[in-house]
């Protein structure tokens, strides 16, 4: 078996010795020249050389339109030839090539061996928390890196909760603080060093709920909008007792607020095929006693705050269609207002307790799996730490929680497979990068050994040791320089 993980479909090895490779690189490609810097930046940061781009190569890239997207064959014999139809095929090929690659004393070598592999799955993610805590912008290159060399191709980036919101806006100005948001060219960047890499970005504006610091800033346009004695719903005590705010739902204003800021993060992240809009955890019952809220559910027969709050998200979600985009949410909204919904949303099933996965498939909806157990990491103690072969025994349709409301918690939930899985997302809340970075570099490994492909290939034991060969490669692409 190789050095690499996630584990190829298909992999032979020619011959156990190494041979030297030669420090150039080639491609006929011209769309591939992106990736051929990215190959060499990748080998200079892990084995010290620099790669030279000459007529003929070391390693060469070359397409082949008989490959399916995304995937791509590898043969190493006197060079190292990457085929693939796509972008992304290369990319994973690239991946896999600096793996494989040993080097000692500035000189690289290879076994001679033949890859043939894709991914099962379109939909490989890892979600960064970094609105509760600031991560500067050169760690957020350093996620981008890890998702490209274990060959995750979305990064969802949390940007938005009740502590901070970190996006730039020219609209709504006074939710941007010093030094706590990232700027218009930051964003740019960051967009264009993940999309070389073949990593698509996600941004997240949470709504109804973890939006205390809209109403604080605007309350005229988020909060409810009552009598004069009345306070906001977004009363800031409520984040202290275990809730996150929420805005308005029954206001034209709260609403065409919301529209803006999407519209603006939509632009910022213009190849992202996705908007996320949180969903979740929304204290909507004070709703019941907002005059905004009470006269938009008269007018429009809806029932109850817990109506409200579904057909809150549908709204949204429907806007979120206009801009040219999919809506994602978290699993939240009630099952009983799923038809207001469009079903063109893609749900993250994570807590197994508002719906549950079979559930939101019934219902019409594509969904993401990222089940709380053993995929989350959060720092915080509380919360049950999950470690690498917890997750290397989980699977892709696999549900498991640890909260007693979870359905999931004393009966694991496993669903069969089905193409509406559309993939599984590793969540990392409320850490600083110190404390994701340490746990991400265990357990996004397993995460994608599990991902990548649904049938198990590897015990512990093996896993391990393959594990620790590649970790080193790794850290040295990601450290500090």
């Amino acid at each position: 078996m190789m050095n690499i993980i996630p584990t190829p479909k298909k992999q032979k090895i020619i011959s156990e010795d190494h041979h030297a490779v030669a420090p150039a690189v080639y491609t006929e490609v011209e769309e591939w020249q992106d990736a051929l810097s990215v190959l060499c930046d990748g080998i200079y940061k892990i084995y010290g050389v620099n790669m030279a781009v000459a007529d003929k190569g070391g390693i060469v890239l070359v397409k082949d339109m008989s490959l399916a997207p995304s995937a791509y064959a590898l043969d190493s014999g006197v060079s190292i030839v990457i085929r693939a139809a796509d972008t992304a095929g290369v990319l994973h090929g690239i991946a896999t090539a600096l793996q494989l690659l040993e080097g000692e004393n500035g000189v690289l070598s290879v076994q001679a061996v033949q890859i043939e592999d894709y991914p099962e799955k379109e939909y490989r993610a890892v979600m960064a928390d970094v609105a509760r805590r600031w991560h500067p912008l050169d760690k957020l290159f350093k996620y981008v890196d890890l998702c490209f060399f274990y060959k995750v191709n979305y990064l969802h980036l949390h940007l938005s909760d009740t502590q901070a919101y970190r996006y730039p806006s020219k609209a709504f100005p006074k939710l941007c603080r010093e030094g706590e948001y990232y700027t218009f060219e930051e964003i740019a960047r960051l967009n264009e060093y993940a999309a070389k890499r073949g990593v698509t970005l996600i941004p997240e504006v949470e709504c109804p709920g973890h939006t205390t610091l809209l109403a604080e800033a605007y309350p005229d346009i988020f909060a409810d909008h009552a009598d004069e004695a009345h306070t906001t719903v977004c009363d800031p005590l409520q984040f202290e007792h275990g809730q996150a705010g929420v805005i308005c739902a029954g206001s034209e204003k709260s609403l065409e607020g919301i529209k803006v800021l999407l519209a603006e993060v939509a632009e910022m992240f213009p190849s992202s095929p996705y908007l996320h809009i949180g969903g979740d955890e929304a204290p909507y019952g004070v709703w019941e006693q907002c005059v905004d809220c009470q006269a938009y559910m008269k007018a429009h027969g809806i029932a109850s705050a817990h109506e409200l709050y579904g057909e809150y998200v549908g709204r949204v979600a429907a806007f979120i269609l206009t801009l040219g985009k999919t809506p994602v949410v978290w699993e939240g909204f009630p099952k009983e207002s799923a038809h207001y919904i469009p079903k063109e949303t893609i749900v993250i099933a994570w807590e197994s307790r508002y719906q549950l996965p079979n559930e939101l498939l019934d219902n019409g909806f594509q969904i993401v799996n990222a089940s709380w157990k053993p995929l989350y990491i959060v720092p915080r103690l509380r919360y049950e730490q999950f470690t690498w072969d917890q997750v290397l025994g989980w699977n892709i349709y696999n549900w498991q929680n640890w909260h007693p409301k979870s359905c999931a918690t004393l009966n694991p939930i496993n669903i069969a497979p089905t193409d509406r899985l559309i993939g599984a997302e590793l969540p990392m809340w409320e850490g600083s990068f110190e404390q994701f970075i340490s746990r991400l570099l265990t357990n996004l490994p397993a995460f994608m050994e599990r991902t990548w492909s649904y049938e198990r290939t590897m015990d512990n034991d093996t896993y391990r040791l393959i594990f620790d060969l590649i970790n080193a490669k790794v850290t040295r692409l990601i450290a500090d320089r």
